[in-house]
């Protein structure tokens, strides 16, 4: 089953899918990671505390706040732990944390899809449709709208099909046009991308 962290890494540079679940290559330990762990508890500590959702939004003053979100789909082939999701009355809200910058104000590309991979699993879990959701930003304290569009539920639908292709297929596909990525990709060594 793909997971929406995949769908993050696959923006980012979908050799990474090949070499965390084709060839299994070992990497070394994120540091980054460990650090955007206990700033994940302090913020949702902070959060749960808080009268309204991390918006103050009027509209959302009475929603209910759920905490770590365990999602899957069959149907999609797709599972993950939603960080925050904010529910007012028929409306469902998925937000993502991000422990650094926004860019510029807006999501990074990455992280607006890994969101709407969310948003279709909040849909297919709850039955609803989601408008929108949120990446929060803790550097800059930007919470980035996300308007899920049929453009963008198209888009995350696609990626998960090339997933599950890589995956099943066992194919590598080409790395990131993006070459700056390859500077800090812990898969660096093993990619003849760089």
């Amino acid at each position: 089953m793909v997971t929406v962290s995949d769908v993050k890494q696959y923006i980012y540079c979908p050799r990474i899918i090949y070499f965390d679940h084709v060839i299994h290559v070992p990497k070394p330990p994120d540091l980054k990671l460990a650090v955007g762990k206990e700033e994940h508890e302090d913020i949702t500590k902070k959060e749960r505390r808080r009268k309204g959702a991390i918006f103050y939004d009027p509209f959302l003053d009475e929603a209910e706040k759920l905490f770590k979100v365990d999602l899957e789909s069959k149907a999609l082939n797709l599972r993950g732990v939603l960080d925050y999701l904010i529910r007012s009355g028929r409306e469902y809200v998925p937000v993502d944390y991000k422990f650094g910058f926004s860019k510029k104000g807006a999501a990074h590309l990455n992280h607006k899809y890994q969101l709407a991979a969310y948003a279709l699993l909040v849909e297919d879990n709850f039955d609803t449709i989601v408008r929108r959701g949120y990446i929060h930003y803790s550097k800059d304290r930007i919470n980035a709208r996300i308007d899920f569009t049929d453009e963008v539920r198209d888009h995350t639908l696609k990626v998960i099909s090339e997933i599950g292709k890589i995956v099943e297929e066992e194919i590598e596909p080409e790395g990131t046009r993006t070459k700056a990525r390859c500077k800090d990709c812990e898969y660096s060594r093993y990619c003849e991308n760089v």
